[in-house]
C-alpha cells in the first residue's frame, strides 16, 4: 500500500494593525497647547461634547489643539503626524488671520480649513489637519511620512477665531472623537464613565488631555489696563505694569468654562488688599473669557501678590498666584 504525504501550505496575509494616535503638535517649552474645542456629538442642532458637556459647538467636525497667540504663530509650532502614513490632499497659501466679523467668515466660504492636508493612514483611517501657516506645508501628494514627523506650522488660517490646529479623525468616512473612539450620533459617555468607549490615542496624548470636565487657565498675570481675548491673540501675554503705567491690573485668560461660573482676582500690596472682586456666574457656557481687577493711577513701589481662581458652584476648582515687585 502506498501512502501519499500531504503537504498543506497555509498562506497568511498580513494583518493590519489599527494604529494609536499621537498629538499632533510639538508644544513649545514652557508654554500650554490644551484642547479648546472636541467633536461634536449631537447629531441634531445641539451640540454635545464626547463627556455630555459645553466644549463643543454644532457642527464641529474635529479637535482643536491651540496655541496662545499670533506671537507664537510667527515663532514656529510644529504640526506633526500623528500616524504613519500617505499625504493624501494638501491646500496652502490661505493667510493667517483670525476671523471676528461676518464679513471675514463669508471671504473664507468653502475653504474653512484654511492651509492643510490629509493623510492616509491605511484600514480606512485619515486624519485631517486645518489652519496650519501659510507657507508652512511642503509635503507633495502621495509622500509618505512617519508618526511624529512635521507637516508644517500651526497658524490661523480659514475659518480660525484663534491660532490652533484642527484635527479630525475619520474612520471609514465617519468622525470620530479620537479620545473616546465615538462617533457623531453616538451617546456621550460622563467623565470617567466605565461606559467610555475605546479611544485611539497613545498613553502620551492621553496624559496631556487631563481633565476634560475643567476649564483652562491660559494665562493670568499683571498688566496695566483693561485687556479682553482679541488683544491677547494678537499681541500675547502683557508686560507687567511700570511705575510710568496709569494702572495696575491683575487679569485671568481661560477657555471652556460653564454656566454658572465665577472668577476671582484678588490683589494684595505688602500683605494688605489692593483689589478684590468676584465676578457674578456666567449667564451660559464660553468658550473663552477675560476677568480683570485693579486700580487706575500710578501704582507705587512694593511686592503686589495676585490670586486668581475659578469657581463653580462654590468650590475653587483652578486657581494661580503670580508675584511682582516693583521698586
Amino acid at each position: 500500500m502506498i501512502q501519499l504525504a500531504i503537504l498543506v501550505v497555509a498562506t497568511t496575509f498580513p494583518v493590519f494593525a489599527e494604529p494609536l494616535f499621537g498629538l499632533p503638535l510639538v508644544c513649545p517649552k514652557g508654554s500650554i497647547c490644551p484642547v479648546q474645542q472636541f467633536v461634536d456629538l449631537d447629531s441634531g442642532p445641539g451640540a454635545r461634547d464626547p463627556w455630555c458637556g459645553t466644549k463643543t459647538y454644532d457642527g464641529h467636525k474635529g479637535t482643536d489643539f491651540r496655541i496662545l497667540s499670533m506671537q507664537d504663530v510667527d515663532r514656529g509650532v510644529e504640526v506633526i503626524a500623528m500616524a504613519d502614513g500617505i499625504v493624501k490632499a494638501s491646500r496652502d497659501g490661505m493667510t493667517d488671520h483670525p476671523v471676528s466679523t461676518e464679513e471675514e467668515q463669508k471671504a473664507v466660504s468653502s475653504r474653512e480649513c484654511g492651509n492643510g492636508l490629509i493623510l492616509d493612514h491605511g484600514g480606512g483611517f485619515e486624519t485631517q489637519y486645518c489652519h496650519m501657516r501659510r507657507g508652512s506645508l511642503r509635503l507633495a501628494k502621495g509622500t509618505k511620512v512617519g508618526k511624529g514627523d512635521m507637516l508644517g506650522f500651526v497658524g490661523a488660517s480659514g475659518l480660525a477665531q484663534f491660532p490652533h490646529v484642527h484635527v479630525t479623525l475619520r474612520r471609514d468616512g465617519k468622525v470620530t472623537d479620537p479620545y473616546t473612539g465615538l462617533e457623531a450620533g453616538q451617546a456621550c459617555a460622563a467623565h470617567g464613565s466605565a461606559k467610555t468607549s475605546k479611544g485611539w490615542l497613545d498613553a502620551k496624548a492621553m496624559a496631556a488631555l487631563a481633565r476634560p470636565d475643567l476649564p483652562t487657565m491660559l494665562s493670568a498675570g499683571f498688566t496695566d489696563g483693561p485687556l479682553n481675548d482679541k488683544q491677547l491673540v494678537s499681541a500675547g501675554i502683557p508686560a507687567p505694569p511700570g511705575k510710568r503705567s496709569q494702572a495696575l491690573v491683575g487679569y485671568i485668560w481661560a477657555i471652556n468654562l460653564a454656566k454658572g461660573d465665577r472668577f476671582s482676582l484678588r490683589i494684595e500690596k505688602d500683605g494688605q488688599v489692593f483689589s478684590e472682586q468676584t465676578t457674578e456666574p456666567l449667564d451660559r457656557s464660553k468658550a473663552v473669557y477675560v476677568a480683570y481687577s485693579g486700580k487706575k493711577g500710578t501704582p507705587t513701589s512694593g511686592h503686589y501678590r495676585l490670586e486668581v481662581a475659578i469657581l463653580r458652584g462654590g468650590e475653587m476648582i483652578v486657581s494661580e498666584t503670580r508675584q511682582l515687585d516693583l521698586d
